[in-house]
């Protein structure tokens, strides 16, 4: 063999083996293609690390910031519940009473039977005076849960409001015997057997 064709040889080769890793190049990124891609990771614009987010805020005692992460997080998913409730509840702590009310309305169109959410609103339309409004709430809650105690207080405290002590007794008198150590309902209790 020539040097000539020992070259010729070693060159045909060399390309050969270029055009081996080319087309193993090829397969191999096919390959990768196929391949189950990784999960993207959450988005911090995602409505339920927002809600994270602003419930870590919140234990921080940091109220402004807790807002506004959920204010966001009510833009981007305005019918979830949870994020509306606690938005009012920040509202609400914050003394913006109406724009809390607004909120708990909102999560009850979307979620009608939580009856927390009817209590909650109820407590802030009793604060401004809408007792009749309040009422109505207290009574959806009841018709959700007639088994906790909390609201028959609550409707007991919005009876006194209403001057109807007779009808805040039997409240007061259910919600002890649902919880007999209610000592709240008890005191109450008692300030109506001393008038």
């Amino acid at each position: 063999m020539s040097i000539f064709q020992m070259i010729l040889l070693g060159v045909t080769a060399f390309f050969a083996y270029k055009v081996f890793e080319h087309v193993q190049g090829l397969e191999d990124a096919k390959s990768e293609d196929e391949a189950p891609r990784r999960p993207v990771p959450v988005s911090p614009f995602d409505p339920q690390k927002l809600l994270e987010e602003a419930d870590e805020a919140f234990k921080r005692g940091d109220l402004a910031h807790a807002a506004r992460l959920l204010k966001e997080a009510t833009v981007k998913d305005p019918k979830n519940p949870e994020i509306l409730n606690k938005y009012a509840f920040i509202l609400a702590k914050n003394g913006e009473t109406e724009n809390a009310i607004t909120h708990y309305k909102t999560s009850i169109k979307a979620d009608p039977n939580d009856d927390l959410t009817h209590i909650s609103l109820a407590a802030l339309l009793r604060e401004k005076n809408r007792l009749y409004e309040a009422q109505e709430h207290i009574k959806a809650a009841l018709d959700i849960d007639d088994n906790y105690e909390v609201t028959y207080f609550n409707y007991g405290n919005l009876l006194v409001d209403m001057n109807d002590p007779e009808g805040a007794r039997m409240m007061y008198e259910k919600a002890l015997y649902i919880k007999p150590d209610f000592h709240e309902a008890k005191e109450e209790l008692d300030k109506l057997d001393e008038a």
